[in-house]
C-alpha cells in the first residue's frame, strides 16, 4: 500500500527520492507482490528520469529481488535490458 499512492507522482517525476527511497527500505520484503510494486514504481520513476533509474539499478540491484528489476526495466530497449540484468546477478 505504501508503494501505490507514490506512482502518478513519479510518473510526472515528482517525490522521485521518496520513490527510490520506499523501494529501497522495501527491498527484503518476502512478498512477491511488493517486489511487483516496488518495480512498477520504479518503472513509472524511470519515465520521468531513465538515466537516474538505470544508475539505481546498476548500483544496486544486485540487492534487489530479480522482479522489481524485471518490473523496472520493462520499458528499456531490450539491449539495456539485457546488459542491466546481467549486470544485477
Amino acid at each position: 500500500m505504501s508503494v501505490v499512492p507514490l506512482v502518478p507522482f513519479a510518473r510526472h517525476g515528482r517525490y522521485l527520492e521518496q520513490s527510490y527511497a520506499t523501494v529501497w527500505a522495501l527491498r527484503a520484503d518476502p512478498e512477491d507482490l511488493m517486489h511487483k510494486a516496488t518495480g512498477w514504481l520504479l518503472r513509472e520513476a524511470g519515465k520521468a528520469d531513465a538515466a537516474r533509474l538505470e544508475r539505481f539499478l546498476l548500483e544496486r540491484g544486485t540487492r534487489l529481488p530479480r522482479t522489481t528489476i524485471r518490473y523496472a526495466i520493462e520499458r528499456f530497449p531490450p539491449g539495456k535490458r539485457k546488459r542491466i540484468l546481467t549486470a544485477t546477478r
